[in-house]
């Protein structure tokens, strides 16, 4: 079941059965330049797990600055479009989120119970340049680099980017998604297709990035994970085949989803 409960009881398993997508409200960061890194004051929110429309293999996670009988006390960072932003964490909240990720970065260095994040974005250098899509990500990777802050000397530091997102696309992955998508009762998976989208002449598929952090209350410790998800289309065809016959009954059910591509992965420490 996609609930906030059931996320807080093993968020990697439930990375794994559901794709998450990240509902903030507008206006968080106020009006901050672009092309710069920006050092906020951590923002403690409330977050929220719960299904999204009839989708069964989606949750969003909805941060609300009030709490509610349903949501958990979080940390969160907001992105900042072709900018970056960074605050500190510490222990007065169990979970960190940030905005969903299509092409961001996320960088983490610092000591494990007070650790530093920034999410960087370069949407208008990636729009802006031309050529392939591998230029394209390349030119926004430089700017996106520009943008972190310096990991201090004896300081451990990771990312989670747009190429981690790209290698979570495996022909496995694939086959996980397929295999764990979930089936009407009386129903079976006729169609199952990745959804792409054209940029600067390259098809890639849609991919999003669900990246969270999660404290150990015993040492204090954070750990950080990131779970890459696909948009997908298809059919689900109730009946079944006898003989090469389908029986009379059948109906169709179009997809229209986002799926998994597999558990969450850690990438700090």
């Amino acid at each position: 079941m996609t609930s906030t409960a059931n996320f807080t009881a093993n968020p990697t398993t439930f990375c794994g059965n559901y794709s998450v997508l990240v509902a903030e409200p507008p206006g968080l960061l106020g009006a901050l330049a672009i092309n710069a890194n920006h050092v906020i004051a951590p923002m403690r929110m409330h977050a929220t797990f719960a299904p999204f429309a009839t989708l069964p293999s989606v949750s969003v996670c909805t941060i609300g600055a009030a709490a509610t009988a349903s949501s958990v006390g979080c940390y969160f960072l907001p992105y900042l479009p072709d900018g970056a932003t960074t605050m500190t964490i510490g222990g007065a909240d169990d979970y960190f989120f940030t905005s969903m990720m299509t092409g961001c970065s996320l960088q983490v260095f610092g000591p494990a119970a007070a650790p530093t994040i920034t999410h960087s974005n370069a949407g208008g250098t990636f729009n802006g340049t031309a050529g392939t899509l591998a230029a394209a990500t390349a030119a926004a990777q430089i700017q996106i680099n520009n943008m972190f802050p310096a990991v201090p000397l004896g300081e451990v530091g990771h990312t989670a980017t747009r190429l981690d997102l790209n290698g979570a696309y495996t022909p496995a992955s694939q086959l996980y998604a397929r295999n764990n998508y979930p089936i009407l009762p009386g129903y079976r998976v006729k169609d199952f297709n990745f959804d792409m989208v054209n940029t600067k002449g390259t098809n890639r598929p849609e991919l999003g990035m669900f990246s969270f952090g999660v404290r150990n209350p015993g040492t204090g410790d954070w750990t950080f994970y990131w779970s890459a998800s696909a948009s997908v289309h298809g059919r689900q065809k109730s009946g079944h085949t006898h003989l090469g016959f389908i029986k009379v009954g059948v109906q169709n059910n179009n997809i229209v989803d986002e799926v998994s591509l597999g558990g969450a992965v850690q990438f700090w420490p």
